[in-house]
């Protein structure tokens, strides 16, 4: 299918590693131009590296803290004068951490949520005066199950998601006075290096792969290419009719009805 992002820019917050890394690399093979950011300078250059080996492809990386609001608004500044416009923002920097609810503190919630959701708060807010003055664009906000399955262990994070998956839906709502259609994507368990991390202190001896097989009904955790060919999809032109959706991508993971 071709997905109609030749000449597209997109702007792919975290994308020096994970799902991040896997969308701009999607991105950039489906002919758009790409530019992402992330804290990690070294693992940054990693992701412009590999999508200078694509054919053709366009690709800048700027190191930039998205807890700094003048990092974001150099980010965005920077993409419209290296590209001229920004079509498609992919927010998608930043995690939450786990943890005993009575042991993560007051300035444990402030930093995980300025990072995780004021982060893309922010971003958007930059973004959509640009794509406003285009008459168009596309913002894929990508969040987590954790916000539709509560746990005691992941609070600040569900608590987080919770509150994307309702900024998706609201930013939405103000996005269609100016074309711009915004989405949301939960992925469950996807093997990236974090998943790696807690399943290993999880496994307590037993076989890693074991661990990974009672993740999801199908047997597996999720590759970082399906959601990256996920929000390529979203992103496009051939999804021009889904807005305001939060669309999860978990191996049937989430039972429940809603997500």
């Amino acid at each position: 299918m071709n997905l109609e992002l030749t000449g597209k820019v997109a702007l792919v917050t975290g994308g020096s590693k994970g799902i991040g890394r896997a969308t701009a690399l999607r991105f950039a093979e489906e002919g758009a131009t790409v530019i992402v950011c992330a804290r990690g300078k070294e693992a940054l250059e990693e992701t412009a590296a590999l999508a200078r080996k694509i054919e053709g492809a366009r690709i800048a990386a700027v190191t930039a803290d998205l807890t700094k609001l003048d990092d974001i608004r150099r980010v965005a500044r920077r993409c419209v004068e290296e590209f001229g416009r920004i079509d498609i923002l992919v927010n998608n920097a930043g995690s939450a951490r786990p943890g005993d609810f009575q042991k993560i503190s007051d300035d444990d919630w402030h930093a995980d949520f300025e990072l995780k959701f004021f982060g893309y708060v922010r971003m958007a807010r930059e973004v959509m005066p640009v794509m406003q003055a285009q008459r168009g664009g596309a913002i894929v906000n990508v969040i987590g199950t954790g916000g539709l399955r509560p746990s005691a262990g992941y609070m600040v994070g569900g608590a987080a998601n919770a509150a994307l998956n309702h900024f998706t839906k609201s930013l939405a709502d103000e996005g269609a006075k100016h074309r711009v259609r915004v989405v949301g994507v939960n992925p469950g368990p996807i093997l990236t290096e974090r998943l790696r991390l807690f399943s290993e202190r999880a496994a307590h001896g037993r076989n890693l792969e074991e661990v990974y097989a009672r993740m999801t009904p199908l047997g597996r955790p999720g590759e970082a290419g399906e959601v990256a060919d996920l929000i390529a999809f979203l992103a496009s032109p051939r999804a021009a009719f889904i807005h305001g959706a939060n669309v999860t991508i978990d191996g049937g993971a989430n039972p429940g009805l809603i997500g």
